[in-house]
Parts: structure tokens; C-alpha cells; sequence
């Protein structure tokens, strides 16, 4: 059973997933802080006595800490084949979902070659996945390099009781490549608020991991009204100074100053800055293009380093990363991809300073994650308490993606605080 450690108002794959790669230094431009690329596997894990960190003195709520919820038993790591399938009918879209079961008996989605449902945006076709018929409605937004498929152990778990939407973000799985998209947390949340607005068209719980939890923090942040939780799972990105302003009393995100759904190019935006800049950019492009080309052949490796199972790391998972890759675009959208911290104008700080106060909030955080460690969940918790946010964190035992490397624990906790929190809410 998981535990909550809970703040109340007043109370004290850059996933590594890269669909055409991305190795440790892209990953450290993905994070957008020095420090991202720590020891790998050495993050200290939250004390007994203070869950938020050292040097954090602000009264919490105390809950009982069970270290045994770090440790996976030994029959999780079990060999054998995957089997038993069944077939779901999504809800309104009418397609019929694959389920199977893997190795160790759990239930996931069967791998598609060929992609789910399209929805058009902006003349771009955006792969997604739908399935459950009522309840309240959740959106999956993936990681750096991943896909809608990502939230495999996801779709067959929430849509028992909900609604469930996984959304490949432009540039990303099956949707489709643009290499001169102005790629950002900021692009993508437009992404995100009109696919809420045009396909769920209710207000909705946004989970995302890693630059999708960015991305989620983003539209929450942006467009609140369409926005009824918010859930970040090792999110990713820049998160600024702790000793700023975030009470909230700054100007706020807004639209039009921080994300176009009219997608202006990169070429209008970054290509009039003379020469000096021209020689960056290209420099950029040289830089994208061989971790692109030299990451391809990696990647299960490169999976295994950032995932706590390595077991999880499977055919099925490979396949779905490289097979994006082989798009004629898939190089030009990498590179694109690889310039989007720099574009970003807003940190994690700015966008929880912007956030309701009504907003709720989960932290689901992998504690063995190379990349994110467990301290930037603390500072998000500070601010939490700061803002007098209603925010809850729960420690898991994964490393980056834990959606994908322990589902049954992030399952468990996910499904208790959507419960809990929400009900049907129409915009």
C-alpha cells in the first residue's frame, strides 16, 4: 500500500526515450540544470522524519513511512511470455483497444505498428489512444522521445472506472514530424489545451512524466479552466531559483505571451538574428544530429540505465522508440526538438506561481532516477507550501518512468487521489 505525505493550504524521457534518441547530453539540455546528470542510481532517498528533504522546517502532516514500499519483491522480476489477449472497444472513437498480458500477469495494451486514432491540429495528424466510457476524464502526456504507447499499464487500469486519453505530442511516436515547429513546454500546452477542447471537451486531470509533466504544468498554468488536476511523474525542465517570488502575486502565464497554437516556424522566430546566431543554430544541428545517429543502436542500453527494471525493457518498448525514428522527417524534428529548452520561456517555479489556488496536485516521483532526482520534488513541495497549494507526493520505487518501470505502484497511487479528488466536471 503506498502513503501519501499530504500539504494542505496553511499546513507546514527528456525521457531517455528518444524516438530518434537522445544520450546524456541531450538530456542535460532537456533538464535545463547542471546538476541534472548526478550519479546515476545514488539519489538519496527522502528521511523518515522530514519526506520533503533536509533543511525543510515547515510542519507537515506526518505520515507512516514504510521503506519496504522502496523494495520490489523477487517475483517481480519472474521470466516468461507474454500472452492472453482480449480485445476492448474504445469509447466514442469506436476502435477496438488490444490488451494482453505480460510476463509477470499484468494486464498492458499489445504494441500497434501502426498507431491508434488521429486527430487533426493545425493540419497535423496527432496520434492518440482513448478508452473507457464514463468517469472522470484523464490525459497521458509522455516524455522526451516517447509516445502515446507509453502509458501502456495505464489504459487498461484507469479506464476500468474513467476516462482515458494518451496523446502523442507533434513531433513525437505516431504524430506527425515538423521540423520547423517552435517545439517548447509552452507549444506543446496549446497542443494539449486544444485537444482537451476539441476531443474530451471537459475539464480534465492532466498526468504527464518528464517534459509531458512540464508540458502538463504548462497548460495547467496557461489554461486553468480546463485543467481539474494535475499530476507530475519525475517531471523534467528548468526550475529556476529557489528564493524567487512564488506566491503567485507575479503576472500570471497567459497565451498570448507564452504559447501559439498558430505555430510560427522556427525560421520566423530564430531566423533573424544575423550571423552569429546562424552559426549556433547550425552548431546545434551538428550536435542534434549525432546523438541522433549515434543513440539509434543504443537504446535498450540507454532504456536499462534509467529504468530500475531492466526487465521492462522490452522488444515491444524498443520497437515502438525506434520505429519513429525511421520517419524521412524524424532527423529535422530531432534537431528541432533539441533546441526546445532554449526556446521555453517559463521555469517550473514561474508556472507554480501561476497556478490556481483550487489546483490540486500529485507528485509521483521514481526515487532512483539518474536524471530528476528526488530533491526536485521537494523543492516542488516547498512551493507547494509556500503557495498554499494542495499538493500530495508519493516516493516510488523506479527510476525515470515509473508509468512503465513499477505500474502497479504508480497505478495504486494514482487511481486512490483521482478517486479521492474529482468527479464528472463539464467545461
Amino acid at each position: 500500500m503506498m502513503v501519501f505525505t499530504r500539504v494542505r493550504s496553511g499546513q507546514a524521457f527528456a525521457v531517455l526515450l528518444l524516438s530518434a534518441a537522445t544520450v546524456s547530453f541531450g538530456m542535460l539540455r532537456i533538464c535545463g540544470e547542471k546538476g541534472a546528470l548526478a550519479t546515476p542510481m545514488t539519489a538519496k532517498l527522502p528521511s523518515i522524519s522530514n519526506p520533503r528533504g533536509a533543511g525543510y522546517s515547515r510542519a507537515y502532516k506526518r505520515f507512516p513511512f514504510k521503506w519496504n514500499m522502496m523494495k520490489r519483491p523477487n517475483s517481480l522480476y519472474s521470466t516468461g511470455t507474454v500472452g492472453r489477449h482480449q480485445q476492448v472497444a474504445a469509447a466514442s472513437s469506436g476502435e477496438v483497444l488490444n490488451y494482453e498480458t505480460d510476463t509477470k500477469g499484468r494486464t498492458r495494451l499489445a504494441f500497434k505498428e501502426e498507431g491508434w486514432n488521429t486527430w487533426n491540429w493545425n493540419g497535423n495528424k496527432i496520434n492518440y489512444i482513448e478508452s473507457g466510457e464514463s468517469g472522470t476524464p484523464i490525459l497521458l502526456v509522455h516524455g522526451f522521445g516517447a509516445h502515446a504507447y507509453h502509458w501502456r499499464y495505464q489504459i487498461p487500469e484507469l479506464s476500468k472506472k474513467h476516462r482515458v486519453y494518451s496523446l502523442c505530442l507533434l513531433g513525437y511516436g505516431w504524430s506527425d514530424k515538423s521540423p520547423h515547429a517552435p517545439y517548447s513546454a509552452e507549444f506543446w500546452a496549446s497542443q494539449v489545451a486544444d485537444f482537451v477542447k476539441d476531443v474530451i471537451q471537459e475539464k480534465t486531470v492532466l498526468v504527464g512524466n518528464s517534459i509531458g509533466a512540464v508540458t502538463s504544468l504548462a497548460t495547467a498554468s496557461i489554461y486553468p479552466d480546463l485543467v481539474q488536476g494535475l499530476v507530475m511523474v519525475n517531471a523534467a525542465g528548468r526550475f529556476g531559483d529557489m528564493d524567487a517570488d512564488v506566491t503567485g502575486e507575479q503576472k500570471p502565464a497567459s497565451p498570448s505571451s507564452s504559447s501559439s497554437p498558430s505555430m510560427t516556424t522556427t525560421e520566423e522566430k530564430e531566423g533573424s538574428g544575423g550571423v552569429l546566431e546562424s552559426i549556433q543554430e547550425t552548431f546545434k544541428d551538428i550536435i542534434a544530429a549525432g546523438i541522433f545517429y549515434s543513440t539509434r543502436f543504443r537504446i535498450p542500453l540507454i532504456l536499462k540505465n534509467v529504468y530500475l527494471d531492466p526487465e521492462q525493457v522490452d522488444d515491444d518498448l524498443v520497437k515502438s522508440i525506434t520505429t519513429p525514428a525511421l520517419d524521412p522527417n524524424a532527423l529535422g524534428t530531432f534537431q528541432s526538438l533539441y533546441r526546445a529548452p532554449f526556446r521555453g520561456k517559463l521555469t517550473v517555479n514561474d508556472m507554480m506561481a501561476s497556478l490556481p489556488q483550487d489546483m490540486k496536485v500529485l507528485l509521483l516521483w521514481g526515487q532512483q532516477d539518474p536524471w530528476m532526482q528526488p530533491e526536485k520534488a521537494h523543492q516542488i513541495m516547498r512551493i507547494c507550501d509556500k503557495r498554499g497549494l494542495e499538493c500530495d507526493y508519493v516516493p516510488l520505487a523506479a527510476g525515470h518512468c515509473p508509468q512503465d518501470d513499477n505500474p502497479e505502484d504508480l497505478n495504486e497511487s494514482l487511481m486512490r487521489w483521482v478517486d479521492v479528488n474529482f468527479s464528472e466536471v463539464a467545461i
